[in-house]
């Protein structure tokens, strides 16, 4: 059985790679899939299949698909609205054509009808399941992970972590959703399953906050902001709209209480608990250190 896996070269693929082979899966039973195939040049040398895979070159895809039998569909990274939904249907098209068995789609937590992030994972998921293909779907809570893109400096630079409300949600590490899609993959008996990866408990905005507080013993509080001042703080970092409006849409989802999903799927699949947020900040508080280390 051939294992394929599309976005191969970004963080969650390789991490997903890592773990098909910790597993004993044969290097050459998986197929990485990537718009940059030098950039898997070292996953090559180990023995797995390397090949060019771009959502946006359909006929490429495949070509490139032929012999994969369960094929991991990671979200495109392209947050510009209307962009992810025709990409990934160009996956679906392309696995059906080229005889996939089997589509493992990563979705979000919260998915549905509105802003384009939410709303590019729902129609992906209608389109696999409309498409005659077997499948299942894994969505994937919020990333710990991302709290290293600014929320945790900010955080100790400003003793506060903004929220729009004390809404509870359950965030993910990344390495979790990881070693669940590599479960996925490896094993059978899935076909019309829906898997919630999430930590092992949800997380109010004060908890997080007193996450970061206790890892770096500094004093952190949650502190309750409109979505404009929210947005418009995002916006003073200096990002783009349509970024705003992906994490701004992620807020607001979080503080409606669409997020606030918690399950044991990471533990059923993988065999062992999901990180919680204060286990996972310790595991990476090194990279703060190398931030400060840096400047």
């Amino acid at each position: 059985m051939a294992i394929g896996v599309t976005g191969a070269s970004g963080q969650l693929g390789r991490q997903v790679l890592d773990n098909l082979l910790q597993s004993g899966v044969s290097a050459a039973g998986i197929v990485a899939l990537t718009r940059d195939p030098a950039k898997l040049s070292a996953y090559a040398a180990k023995g797995i299949v390397v090949r060019a895979g771009d959502f946006d070159q359909p006929a490429e895809l495949q070509a490139s698909l032929k012999g994969v039998d369960r094929l991991l569909v990671i979200p495109a990274s392209d947050l510009r609205p209307g962009i992810r939904g025709p990409q990934h249907r160009n996956a679906i098209n392309a696995a059906k054509a080229a005889g996939v068995g089997h589509v493992i789609y990563i979705s979000t937590a919260g998915a549905h009808r509105g802003q384009d992030l939410f709303k590019s994972h729902y129609e992906t998921e209608q389109a696999l399941f409309a498409s005659g293909l077997a499948w299942t779907v894994l969505r994937m809570g919020m990333y710990y992970d991302n709290l290293w893109m600014g929320g945790i400096a900010y955080a100790l630079s400003a003793g506060v972590y903004p929220a729009v409300a004390p809404t509870p949600e359950g965030k993910v590490a990344r390495s979790d959703v990881a070693a669940a899609a590599a479960a996925l993959l490896a094993s059978s008996g899935h076909d019309t399953h829906i898997y919630h990866a999430t930590g092992p408990a949800a997380l109010t905005p004060a908890d997080v906050a007193a996450a970061i507080a206790e890892t770096f013993g500094k004093k952190v509080d949650a502190v309750t902001v409109t979505q404009e001042q929210y947005d418009g703080g995002l916006k003073a970092a200096g990002l783009p709209d349509f970024v705003v409006d992906a994490i701004g849409g992620i807020e607001a989802a979080r503080a409606k209480g669409q997020l606030d999903i918690v399950t044991h799927d990471v533990a059923y699949l993988t065999g062992r608990k999901a990180l919680t947020l204060k286990e996972y900040l310790a595991s990476t508080k090194h990279l703060a250190e190398a931030k400060a280390a840096a400047h």
